[in-house]
């Protein structure tokens, strides 16, 4: 059967943005300013029946524009649809479904191959799923990831204690012990724009699990986290101890209520200076201020990172990465 929509490919532009900010979906991963300051091959497409928009497709490519194979700093991306609160529960499911349907033939179609990072928001994917599935052809495989969410709502009341706050409550053990030695030790946490040094402490924490960076991709990564802050995009946070020496940095994007952890690193020589958790944990009420209701740790995937992210007491979401072969 003939479907009743259609994509339209597009360019990333304020059209785009308010799209994206309207959708339960967005996320800062699909903003325009940020895929144009990774410099990223990409596609997007508006999905349309007649001229009304129903969701928006974004994909990053290959050179060639033949595949989509992701990238490692675009977390989420594929399908962000439409807010449909005028719709009730049924029709919701039925339009994001054949939408979705849509799109996974038109990429199955028109792609080598296919590489997507669905948003959390994203639960069903059975159109992806049933492509092919009577037919013989490439089908999608679902990969199942996991992230953690933190309700930072509290923070917004400046004067919470720790005995007052749940999200204390909720952490581990050693976190809130953690927690507890980086105030008594006076670990300050700051607003940073040192992004030249946080590079350079990134390249450290890389070196530390026998991974090399080349300098010139260090000089990078510090121009784009520089470029994200400048237009509003990103937060980075800078963790000092008593005598004023640099321990951890944490950076953050931002989108609408919600900070998405993006790059962090700690001095190797400082792992037990307590700024590893200060800079997390005293960004909060920062963030807070700043009308940010929950924090993304993005992923716990990895075994060396996803049991530290998880101490601090936030929900578990699933999400899908899906393949085409």
């Amino acid at each position: 059967m003939k479907s009743k929509f259609k994509l339209v490919q597009c360019e990333l532009d304020g059209d785009w943005d308010n799209f994206i900010n309207q959708s339960p979906n967005g996320a800062a991963f699909f903003q325009s300013d940020f895929i144009h300051n990774l410099g990223v091959p990409y596609h997007a497409y508006y999905c349309c029946k007649g001229n009304e928009k129903f969701a928006a497709i974004l994909v990053i490519t290959n050179s060639e524009g033949s595949a989509i194979v992701g990238h490692h700093d675009v977390i989420y991306d594929g399908i962000v649809h439409r807010d449909t609160k005028h719709l009730n529960t049924a029709q919701s499911h039925s339009e994001q479904f054949s939408v979705q349907e849509t799109i996974a033939e038109f990429l199955a179609h028109n792609y080598n191959s296919v590489y997507l990072k669905l948003h959390p928001s994203i639960l069903d994917i059975r159109s992806f799923l049933w492509v092919n599935y009577h037919n013989a052809g490439p089908t999608f495989t679902a990969i199942p990831r996991y992230t953690t969410c933190i309700n930072i709502s509290e923070f917004a009341d400046e004067f919470i204690s720790l005995e007052n706050s749940q999200n204390y409550l909720n952490s581990s053990v050693s976190r809130r012990q953690e927690i507890r030695y980086g105030i008594k030790k006076g670990v300050v946490v700051t607003q940073s724009k040192q992004f030249d040094t946080f590079a350079q402490y990134y390249s450290l924490t890389m070196a530390r699990q026998d991974i090399h960076i080349e300098q010139v991709a260090i000089e990078q990564l510090a121009q784009q986290l520089k470029n994200l802050a400048h237009c509003g995009r990103l937060i980075m946070f800078e963790a000092k101890t008593q005598s004023g020496e640099t321990g951890s940095f944490a950076s953050f994007l931002l989108h609408k209520d919600t900070a998405y952890y993006y790059y962090g690193a700690n001095k190797p020589d400082m792992r037990d200076s307590h700024t590893g958790t200060a800079v997390i944990w005293q960004a909060m009420p920062v963030l807070a201020g700043l009308g940010i209701k929950k924090i993304d740790l993005e992923g716990i995937n990895s075994p060396q990172r996803g049991w530290f992210k998880l101490s601090f007491g936030g929900d578990i979401s699933p999400y899908f990465h899906l393949q085409l072969s």
